[in-house]
């Protein structure tokens, strides 16, 4: 079966939907937007009152070469050099074309999904697929979740190491440390935090403390023990999801809790943005830089939650 992209746009419309990736779109004109501002800002500002002494020259002449130093290793922008992308079923597995050439890994390994994950293989599709002129960064998180499961988590000690990387974010976890005011992050705290340790709780049968303490808290050794065997049972690719997902979130249970379709990713965002939205409600919003922030994240989780289903 071989089904081209290119020529299914309501298709790819309509994957686009269920993906629940939030494009970059947004972000980047957020971004241009704080760019303009900054311009402006200073363009009108008037200079501090400060002498300009041998110290300040030295400074701005360190800034400037080190900014040239930058831009000269700065890696060029990969240009779309694919015209069709199609997705074809190759003995049992999907794989995603571009020109009829499969999509491979860093290490020069074919990407290969499995026929239960068909919509995932849409989804990488229509990653590549909305790519334009010029390939973004960050601009195809299900095809980087697909190399990382295949090139590194495929490997029985690189996935103990991460496995055991992954379990210090347990005993530091933004989940299990909770506030005692200002009221608003309380009840942030209360709606999104408690009902994933609950879940955890139960579903693993173990014990996780909580504390309103700012001193670090130590989790059982049973519960760690307990949550890397059931960890360690998932497949590479839902491995990488959750280590994908952890990392971002900054927590070991909201990652779990989102590759094991206990929230979604829309959940997994406010519960790793507990504390800054509670900032927003007191004091405001950063306009543009909330804007990125928000886009990122989902986009991430989004990736995490679309890469573990089925995996």
């Amino acid at each position: 079966m071989l089904v081209n992209l290119s020529r299914q746009k309501r298709c790819y419309s309509v994957i686009d939907v269920i993906a629940a990736h939030s494009t970059l779109a947004h972000a980047k004109s957020a971004l241009m937007d704080s760019a303009n501002a900054n311009r402006a800002y200073n363009t009108t500002r008037k200079p501090l009152d400060r002498p300009n002494n041998g110290t300040n020259i030295g400074l701005a002449q360190d800034l400037g070469s080190a900014a040239g130093t930058l831009e000269k290793n700065k890696m060029p922008p990969i240009r779309r050099f694919w015209r069709n992308v199609n997705v074809e079923e190759r003995d049992g597995k999907f794989v995603v074309l571009l020109d009829k050439r499969p999509i491979k890994t860093p290490d020069g390994k074919i990407v290969q999904i499995p026929k239960r994950q068909a919509a995932l293989a849409w989804l990488v599709g229509g990653e590549w697929e909305s790519q334009k002129e010029l390939l973004g960064s960050h601009a195809l998180p299900l095809t980087s979740l697909l190399c990382r499961s295949i090139d590194g988590l495929s490997d029985p000690q690189v996935r103990a190491d991460v496995i055991s990387k992954l379990l210090k974010y347990f005993q530091t976890d933004s989940a299990c440390f909770h506030e005692e005011y200002p009221r608003v992050l309380v009840e942030l705290q209360q709606k999104h935090y408690t009902p994933i340790v609950e879940w955890a709780k139960s579903k693993y049968g173990i014990d996780i403390q909580t504390t309103t303490n700012i001193f670090a808290l130590r989790q059982p050794p049973e519960s760690t023990k307990d949550l890397r065997d059931a960890v360690s049972e998932f497949s590479p690719l839902k491995l990488a999801a959750f280590e994908k997902a952890v990392m971002t979130a900054k927590s070991f249970l909201i990652g779990l809790a989102l590759v094991e379709q206990r929230i979604s990713a829309e959940e997994a965002a406010m519960a790793a943005q507990v504390e800054a939205n509670s900032q927003m409600q007191l004091w405001g919003e950063l306009e543009n830089a909330h804007d990125i922030d928000n886009a990122a994240i989902r986009q991430i989780l989004g990736a995490s939650a679309c890469a573990a289903l089925e995996a």
